[in-house]
């Protein structure tokens, strides 16, 4: 009977994450770039920021700039430091996501921190 208690809780922490993944896409979304994504038939991409996230206008101005130079869709890139996300358009035929993604954590803005795929949409 001691452990009844964990019944009750742990469905409302399974929907928990559920509820943090929309939560961080919703961070990092901007409807214009998602309508205007496509209509080109683009991509657009939102990640989670994983490890020790100091939010900071700096550093999210560094991760926007290694967004811009990663050869994504030209404004289209939003960071949201406080919900730990981020996303971006980007054309499917000329990049594959796996290899951009790779290129950005290897990039000095995002140095010691991972990024981990929230949604695509398509």
């Amino acid at each position: 009977m001691r452990w009844a208690w964990l019944l009750l809780v742990a469905p409302a922490a399974a929907l928990a994450c559920g509820v943090c993944v929309e939560d961080r896409v919703a961070a990092a979304y901007d409807h214009g770039v998602v309508v205007r994504s496509l209509e080109r038939k683009h991509e657009v991409v939102f990640l989670a920021i994983e490890g020790d996230v100091a939010a900071s206008e700096r550093l999210s101005r560094e991760i926007l700039g290694a967004l811009d130079s990663a050869g994504i869709d030209p404004g289209s890139a939003r960071v949201s430091l406080s919900s730990a996300s981020l996303s971006f358009a980007y054309d499917p035929k000329r990049r594959k996501l796996a290899p951009l993604v790779s290129a950005l954590e290897k990039s000095p803005a995002l140095k010691g921190l991972r990024l981990s795929l929230l949604r695509v949409i398509a």
